[in-house]
């Protein structure tokens, strides 16, 4: 059995002799002291010749008690082995094997647990809890620590780190004001400043990233050097500074409500008035100029509240003069009496039309009934007259034979196939047909000359024929 010291209420004086004074009990027996032990400055109660408590000056105000004890500077407490040996500073309270081991300097601080803030040594105002806890902090000062392990690397100063691991750190890391909170949150971080992070191993991944923020079960970012960046939830993580993301990705996704409680849909907001969306856009208003223009699909929300991708080519309508901005951005507009596009597509009348060929304004299934037609025509080069130019080449109508023979039309007239494939323009149709007019007027001119050539050719003949019949009429009657 170990001797054990029993303090009572009386009083027992020990001198402050040079010759050392000893208790000494038989083997396997208990001592007990029935009274108060007087301990003089300076001196100690040793064990097997070394040091156990030891009261120092009373102007010192140091209490130690453990074996290597520190021995130096004010109003300290030092209880554990080593703790504080080598102390010059003041007001320090260290608990623990090897706690504040190496402090000197520092002052204010309190290491509770072995090896707790074991080389701090100018560094004030810290608050280590646990083993190893801001274990090498030197100078830094105003960190909190608490968790074995916690802020272990850490030498940056007012960080507060909580939880087993929390803020273990980096070799050397001076980053400051940070605040992580759980199991290895913050783990890696190194010069990193100002990152707060709650949740087991929330931030992790955070060296030198600074000003960012991590909630939630690992909670982290992709980058270890982002700044300002926020992941909220479980197993949210950021991947780019200046950005906020809300929950994580696939089976980690969350909806996130405003004004609801239990939101279907990834951003459900609830205003609490009636016809009230709860949103606004500060800088996008009505009276901001379009980015995209002449678009037909737009934002609208369906029975349900869901926002959803809306076509103006499903229901076109008309503006009202009231509302400015579907005057200003309605596919419809009536203007001086007219009623116009204003996107600038084609209109489509009908359901069968599947190809819209060419580049026209209006496609219409059924046809169209008017009284009158007018088609315009751009300029006189697109109209016939150059027919009639004498540097105009008639084809030899020879050639127009061969053409439709092996083409089946007339040439620069479209064929069937594609009259059927592009439709017909009718200025160019007309323009077309009034070329062939103009070529026929030609070929008959042509014509008409070669008739006049022939008829006066053949009159002559006749002339000719008449004079020859009447000689041979002489010359029988001569004959007789």
């Amino acid at each position: 059995m170990k001797n054990k010291l029993l303090f009572m209420s009386a009083m027992i004086g020990i001198s402050a002799s040079s010759v050392a004074q000893s208790i000494e009990t038989p083997a396997n027996t208990a001592l007990t002291i029935a009274s108060d032990i007087t301990l003089p400055s300076t001196k100690a109660i040793r064990i097997d010749g070394n040091p156990f408590i030891r009261l120092n000056t009373q102007a010192s105000g140091n209490v130690a008690v453990g074996f290597g004890t520190g021995q130096g500077g004010t109003n300290n407490t030092f209880i554990g082995t080593s703790t504080g040996a080598v102390t010059t500073g003041q007001a320090n309270v260290f608990i623990g094997a090897s706690a504040g081991a190496s402090n000197t300097s520092g002052l204010g601080n309190l290491f509770m647990g072995q090896q707790a803030g074991f080389n701090n040594t100018g560094g004030s105002y810290n608050l280590f809890l646990g083993n190893g806890a801001g274990g090498a902090n030197t100078a830094g000062e105003g960190n909190t620590a608490i968790g074995d392990g916690s802020g272990n690397q850490s030498k940056g100063s007012n960080n507060a780190f909580v939880g087993r691991f929390a803020g273990f750190g980096t070799a050397n890391g001076t980053g400051a004001e940070n605040a992580f909170i759980g199991f290895a949150s913050g783990y890696n971080i190194g010069n990193g400043t100002g990152n707060v992070g709650v949740g087991r191993g929330a931030g992790v991944a955070i060296t030198n990233g600074s000003f960012n923020t991590f909630i939630g079960y690992k909670a982290d970012a992709s980058s270890p050097t982002l700044q300002n960046a926020v992941a909220i939830g479980a197993n949210a993580v950021v991947g780019a500074s200046n950005a906020v993301v809300l929950g994580g990705t696939g089976a980690n996704a969350v909806n996130v409500g405003i004004g609801v409680t239990a939101p279907t849909a990834r951003l459900e907001v609830s205003s609490g008035v009636a016809n009230s969306s709860g949103l606004k856009l500060t800088n996008l208003t009505n009276a901001s100029p379009a980015t995209l223009l002449a678009q037909t699909k737009f934002l609208s929300v369906d029975a349900n509240g869901n926002v959803v991708l809306a076509s103006l080519n499903a229901s076109p309508r008309v503006a009202t003069s009231a509302d400015a901005v579907t005057s200003a951005e309605s596919y419809w507009q009536l203007a001086g009496g007219r009623l116009s596009n204003s996107s600038g597509e084609a209109v489509v009348i009908g359901k069968g039309i599947s190809k819209l060929g060419g580049n026209y304004g209006l496609y219409v299934e059924k046809g169209i009934l008017t009284e009158k037609v007018k088609v315009a025509v751009k300029n006189t080069s697109e109209w016939s007259d150059y027919v009639f130019a004498p540097e105009y080449k008639l084809h030899k109508l020879e050639e127009v034979e061969s053409f439709i023979k092996s083409h089946g039309h007339l040439p620069g007239v479209p064929s069937a196939e594609q009259v059927v494939a592009e439709g017909v323009d009718m200025a160019k149709m007309d323009a077309t047909l009034l070329q062939k007019i103009e070529e026929l007027t030609l070929y008959m001119v042509d014509m008409k000359k070669e008739m006049n050539t022939l008829r006066q050719e053949n009159v002559k003949l006749q002339q000719k024929n008449n004079k020859i019949e009447h000689q041979i009429k002489k010359m029988r009657q001569s004959s007789k």
